[in-house]
C-alpha cells in the first residue's frame, strides 16, 4: 500500500486538482504528502557565458525569496483543513530541469506515488511548451497519477467519498505489462473501500482490417488470427486467476477480461476506456470507466521512435485519469 505521495505543485490552481485526490488516498492508506514546488529561475544564465559566466552570478536575494515565497504557500496549503490530519512534509528548490528534479527528490524521499495535473496540450503546443508530465512518463520510476486540466469524464476518483471504481488495465501479453496490476488494485482499494472495485484486463490486437475478397490466403490468416484471439483470453482469465488468488484480492475486488483487435493500439485503447458504445459490444460488465492504467517500457532513442510510445500518445489523448507504471530494469532482466 502506498506510503509516501509526493504531489508537485507550481502555484496554480490546475496544479492543486491533485490535492483532494492525494487526501483521499492518503487518509485510506496512512500514507504521508510530499508537496513539492519547483522554482523556475527567471533568466538562464548558461545561455550567456559571456556575459555571466556561472550560476553563481544570479541574485541570490531575489532567488531566494521567490524560493522562501514558494515554501509559504505550501505551508499554507499544508496546514489547509484539506489536508487536516495528514502527515505533511514541503521542499521548495529552485532547478532548470523541473522533471528530472521532482524525480530525484521522489527517489530520495523513497515515495512510492506521484499525483500531478497536468496541461491540457496537446500535439504541437505540448511538443513545443514542454511537458512535466511527459518527461515524467518516459524516465519515472515511481508510479504515476496523471489527472487532466479540462477533465470531463466525471470520474469516481475525484468524489469526496468512496464510490465503485472502475478501472480498465491495459495489457500486452508480456510480464511487463503486469507491472500495472499492483498499483493499480492498491489505488482502487485506497479510493473505493467499502465499495467494489472493478479491474477491466484489456489486450488489444493489432490486426490490420481486412478489405475485399476473402482468398484462401486470406482464411489462413484469419483462421490463425482467431486462434491468438482465443490464446490471449486464456492469457487475460490466467491472470485474473492469479490475482483473484494474491494477497491483492479482497471481498469486494472484481475482475473482467476483454480481448479488442484494432491497429491503432493507443486510439483503441483510449475509445474503450471512454465510449460507451465500445464498452456495451465488447466490454461486459462496464458501466463507467474511472481511470486507465498502463506500463511503459521506457525506451528510448531509435527504438522508441521506432516502435512509438503507447503510453504517451494515451497521455496526449485521453482527458482521463491515467496511472503510468514504469516497467523497471529488474523486471526486464527477470522478463527476458
Amino acid at each position: 500500500m502506498f506510503q509516501k505521495i509526493l504531489v508537485p505543485l507550481d502555484g496554480s490552481q490546475r496544479a492543486k486538482t491533485a490535492l483532494p485526490v492525494a487526501a483521499r488516498i492518503a487518509r485510506s492508506t496512512g500514507a504521508s504528502l510530499l508537496l513539492v514546488r519547483i522554482v523556475y529561475p527567471t533568466i538562464e544564465y548558461t545561455r550567456y557565458p559571456r556575459v555571466l559566466a556561472t550560476p553563481m552570478e544570479l541574485d541570490n536575494q531575489i532567488a531566494e525569496a521567490e524560493i522562501e515565497l514558494a515554501r509559504s504557500n505550501l505551508r499554507q496549503i499544508a496546514m489547509s483543513d484539506a489536508l487536516a490530519g495528514i502527515e505533511v512534509a514541503i521542499q521548495t528548490t529552485m532547478a532548470t530541469d523541473i522533471a528530472r528534479t521532482l524525480l530525484e527528490i521522489g527517489e530520495n524521499a523513497q515515495a512510492d506515488l506521484i499525483i500531478l495535473c497536468s496541461h491540457g496540450y496537446t500535439g504541437l503546443k505540448r511538443w513545443a511548451l514542454g511537458s512535466v508530465a511527459y518527461k515524467l512518463t518516459r524516465s519515472s520510476t515511481i508510479p504515476l497519477l496523471v489527472l487532466h486540466e479540462g477533465d470531463d469524464s466525471r470520474s469516481r476518483i475525484y468524489t469526496t467519498r468512496p464510490q465503485p471504481l472502475e478501472i480498465m488495465v491495459a495489457l500486452d501479453g508480456s510480464t511487463l505489462s503486469e507491472a500495472a496490476l499492483e498499483p493499480a488494485v492498491q489505488l482502487g482499494v485506497a479510493l473505493a473501500v467499502p465499495e467494489p472495485t472493478t479491474l477491466h484486463l484489456v489486450e488489444v490486437l493489432p490486426f490490420p482490417a481486412r478489405h475485399g475478397h476473402l482468398t484462401p490466403a486470406h482464411q489462413a490468416i484469419e483462421e490463425a488470427q482467431k486462434r491468438i484471439i482465443a490464446e490471449t483470453q486464456c492469457y487475460l482469465e490466467e491472470v485474473k486467476k492469479k490475482l483473484m488468488e494474491s494477497s491483492l484480492a479482497y471481498h469486494n475486488l472484481r475482475i473482467t477480461t476483454s480481448v479488442l483487435v484494432h491497429e491503432d493500439i493507443a486510439h483503441t485503447l483510449v475509445e474503450a476506456a471512454t465510449d460507451p458504445t465500445v464498452q456495451a459490444a465488447h466490454m461486459p460488465g462496464t458501466e463507467k470507466i474511472d481511470l486507465l492504467a498502463l506500463t511503459t517500457h521506457g525506451r528510448s532513442g531509435l527504438e522508441h521512435w521506432a516502435l512509438g510510445s503507447i503510453s504517451e500518445r494515451v497521455l496526449d489523448t485521453t482527458r482521463q485519469p491515467l496511472l503510468i507504471v514504469h516497467a523497471t530494469v529488474a523486471e526486464q532482466v527477470a522478463s527476458s
